[in-house]
């Protein structure tokens, strides 16, 4: 088959704020571990699982510590379950539309309001895959 060429006709920036580009190349998911914690049980990735109650919709804060010793941008997936972007900084969301992963940029904080209406048992990770990989991930047991 023939390689195919996709004319630019213009060039746009692509959306990233890793600055940490050395430290990037030196490191890898078997020397960090990445995180997610509840801030009032202090449970982390996959100690921390919620039970719901299907049908019950949820308010959850997002919090992306731009002071964590690597800061970057999450995109935050929920697996099974749909939700609504509220609040980004403080600054309420004019454009609502189901999704199921959101964009965290490092020092954000985003309030999401999810609806519980699919039963079993569903993940919601960072979908860069090595962070994934090194733990950044959390369950939520709907029943």
């Amino acid at each position: 088959m023939p390689a195919m060429e996709m004319p630019h006709e213009e060039k746009q920036p692509i959306e990233w704020e890793d600055t940490m580009f050395e430290l990037n190349r030196v490191h890898h998911n078997k020397l960090i571990t990445w995180i997610i914690e509840d801030t009032t049980s202090k449970k982390k990735n996959m100690d921390l699982i919620h039970e719901v109650k299907l049908g019950s919709v949820k308010k959850i804060r997002i919090i992306n510590d731009k002071n964590s010793e690597h800061p970057m941008q999450h995109p935050i997936h929920l697996h099974g379950q749909r939700f609504l972007v509220l609040v980004e900084n403080g600054k309420s969301n004019q454009h609502l539309g189901w999704k199921d992963t959101v964009l965290v940029p490092a020092g954000s904080t985003i309030d999401i309001l999810v609806e519980f209406t699919n039963p079993g048992d569903w993940m919601m990770h960072c979908h860069i895959a090595e962070h994934l990989e090194s733990g950044m991930m959390m369950m939520f047991t709907t029943r």
